[in-house]
């Protein structure tokens, strides 16, 4: 049996920041994987299931209305997320939810943050994108904001000379964009952390002075670790679900372990755009569109993205419009819509925002994790308010807004948060702001499943500037 300082599961952003810190502060570390050691090589421009299937691991809620995915891969979602790496406000900091609770600790602001994002910044070499940077699609939203008076910028990512070959979330083939398999992993191996792949780790066990990790190795045989502690950055659904696989081992489990599960108030939409606005080309350039606008901010904690993708998803998405055509999201006219307007006319959008989490994570019985997001009259008036605002935005512009849902929640998105939230209140939040699971001192939780509700733009910067801060008190330990 493997026995280390620490054991860390998972190696996206919660998991290799951890590594690296800790490795270097003279600790042995291993990290488990669950997914490949992919090489520049392996990215290829190709949308396919199959393709999609290697690089994401995709979950279906309960009621079939939500899809959500997280990155597999060593690397973690770095590898194939659209790059955005946003501070969050500083009123994300102090949001209080529908109880009038705090979900950050009072400990930390945005001041105690910047730090940590200013750290990350650093490592993975994030920049502002040029103007020359942003594709057509981005343009378009930058003017129809300027229509309305009001402002977008550039926003930053760790992407040099990009080709703009709109393929990023397939990861890039051309090595432009700073995964975390070019800094923090490779110099937390250099620093001696070990990082083992195609390991599914299974539960957790205490055994008096340190913890067993359980997990099945690339040929499916059960093997364990030993760790003084344990870092779990499996994600905000695979991290709740190894706790709740190990309640045999841990009966006092925190009741609130997979409860909270928030999506950051992600809502995607479609603009038709006027001929005066076309042709949008929204399958060219980075799919994260190279701009934001946070002119929605202050009235209604929101902010805005545009964005690119493969027509493929476009129409496999439940897209409607509320004047016309496409009236439903099926049968061959839903397909001949998208084959005539995709390319020229329309471009897709995601609207992040503050939210109450109000979603769950559970296992069934073989152990398999599940989760809920239901359709509550909080994220039913939180959606409605973004659409008001969405179709603002169009009539200003002799636009459309195309919405998606109908009468369900049914967008899907890399962003759940939440469900082993950090904060100061015992019997709210299963972990200390310092990430350590009540009750169970010596575990650890690092990824989006600490940050305790939504960031207000993409999470990845948070996520990472908080696993720096915990690999802090780790560290110091």
């Amino acid at each position: 049996m493997d026995d280390r300082n620490v054991v860390i599961v998972g190696s996206g952003f919660g998991g290799a920041i951890p590594a690296l810190r800790l490795a270097q502060a003279g600790r042995s570390v291993l990290c488990l994987e669950q997914g490949e050691r992919l090489a520049q090589k392996d990215f290829v421009q190709d949308w396919s299931f199959k393709a999609q299937s290697r690089l994401f691991v995709t979950y279906t809620s309960k009621d079939y209305h939500v899809i959500l995915r997280y990155g597999r891969g060593l690397g973690g979602g770095s590898l194939t997320y659209a790059a955005a790496m946003l501070r969050s406000p500083s009123e994300v900091f102090e949001w209080k939810d529908r109880d009038g609770y705090r979900v950050w600790p009072a400990s930390i602001t945005r001041a105690v943050m910047d730090p940590f994002y200013a750290k990350v910044e650093q490592e993975m070499d994030i920049v502002r994108a040029s103007w020359s940077d942003v594709p057509r699609a981005g343009g378009i939203f930058g003017k129809m904001m300027a229509a309305m008076g009001k402002t977008a910028d550039r926003s930053m990512y760790p992407i040099h000379d990009c080709l703009q070959c709109g393929f990023c979330m397939c990861g890039c083939p051309f090595g432009r964009k700073r995964h975390l398999g070019v800094n923090y992993i490779p110099r937390a191996e250099a620093a001696g952390a070990e990082f083992r792949v195609k390991c599914r780790v299974h539960h957790l066990e205490p055994d008096g002075t340190g913890w067993k990790v359980a997990y099945f190795d690339p040929w499916n045989v059960q093997r364990t670790a030993r760790g003084e502690r344990v870092v779990l950055a499996a994600s905000a659904l695979e991290t709740p679900g190894i706790l709740l696989r190990s309640k045999p081992w841990m009966k006092d489990l925190h009741p609130q372990v997979g409860k909270n599960l928030n999506q950051n108030g992600d809502v995607a939409f479609l603009w038709r755009v006027p001929d005066s606005l076309a042709p949008t080309y929204p399958f060219m350039g980075r799919n994260n569109a190279g701009i934001i606008t946070y002119a929605f901010w202050d009235e209604h904690r929101i902010t805005i993205h545009p964005g690119a993708g493969p027509p493929a998803l476009v129409a496999a998405m439940d897209v409607f419009s509320e004047k016309g055509e496409p009236s439903a999201p099926m049968g061959v006219p839903f397909k001949h819509y998208v084959r005539d307007q995709y390319a020229t006319h329309l471009f897709p959008s995601l609207a992040i925002g503050l939210v109450d989490g109000e979603g769950t994570v559970t296992v069934d019985g073989d152990g398999v994790v599940q989760f809920d997001l239901p359709l509550t009259d909080r994220l039913r008036a939180y959606i409605a308010r973004v659409a008001g605002v969405g179709r603002q935005i169009a009539d200003a512009n002799g636009a459309e807004l195309l919405r998606t849902g109908g009468d369900n929640y049914e967008h899907g998105d890399a962003h759940p948060l939440a469900t082993c939230r950090i904060g100061d209140d015992g019997e709210r939040a299963p972990c200390t702001p310092e990430g350590e699971l009540r009750s169970h001192p010596g575990v650890f939780v690092s990824d989006g499943a600490s940050v305790p509700g939504g960031t207000g733009v993409n999470p990845a910067h948070t996520i990472a500037a908080n696993a720096e801060r915990i690999a802090v008190a780790l560290a110091a330990s």
